[in-house]
């Protein structure tokens, strides 16, 4: 996917990130929220729900992009896509860790406050790892007769820097791999300009019709 179109679904996402606030301030009115006994509770899961309506948005956005630039393709084959990876999860979480931990770090003192940030901090990263274990089912990596593409329901955050995970979702010709691996139960395609990896998990068979392939395109194989 390129840079632009990554800026997009990014500018999107903060949009819809706005525009979740805004539609719950003209269902609920902010006073009633704040002057709730459990005004910390509510803000906290809005806050949750909030940024995980703008990583669906943004997931939904890539799905539709790559099922639309896969329309004229001629699908081969059909492999699961690997699993999420540790950093997948840390770069969601990061921005709500320095929002509770720099204060505390300030202040060098641990308030009750603090502990309840904490507590709803692990109920977020505990429902993070659910949707991860959900959405992880929804990932397929297609060989094509002119490319490959990785498509599925993929809400990590797609950021507007030049910064890219294994296997996004996403259309890749075979012009943008610049060379492979062909390993005995997978095989990794590393594209131009470090652009990330993908990872096709596959059988010894499926290794050799894809490396097949790929050398009737002429991409050459990569050394260890």
């Amino acid at each position: 996917m390129s840079n632009t179109m990554k800026t997009i679904i990014f500018i999107v996402s903060l949009f819809t990130f706005l525009l979740f606030f805004i539609l719950i301030n003209t269902i609920i009115a902010p006073e009633v929220i704040l002057d709730s006994p459990n005004a910390a509770l509510l803000a906290a899961l809005l806050y949750i729900a909030a940024y995980i309506t703008a990583m669906y948005s943004q997931a939904f956005m890539k799905y539709l992009y790559t099922k639309n630039r896969m329309k004229a393709l001629n699908i081969i084959k059909a492999l699961p896509a690997k699993s999420f990876e540790m950093r997948d999860r840390l770069i969601i979480l990061a921005l709500p860790i320095i929002a509770i931990f720099m204060p505390m770090v300030r202040k060098r003192e641990v308030t009750a406050e603090n502990l309840w940030s904490i507590a709803y901090l692990a109920v977020f990263a505990l429902i993070i790892e659910v949707l991860f274990l959900i959405n992880s089912r929804t990932l397929k990596a297609y060989v094509t007769d002119k490319g490959f593409a990785i498509n599925g329901i993929d809400f990590r955050l797609e950021l507007s820097i030049p910064f890219s995970y294994s296997n996004a979702v996403g259309w890749y010709p075979f012009e943008r791999i610049e060379n492979y691996l062909a390993l005995s139960s997978k095989v990794l395609l590393y594209q131009t300009y470090d652009m990330g990896v993908i990872a096709l998990e596959c059988s010894e068979d499926e290794v050799k019709q894809i490396k097949g392939l790929l050398v009737s395109k002429k991409i050459p194989e990569r050394r260890y």
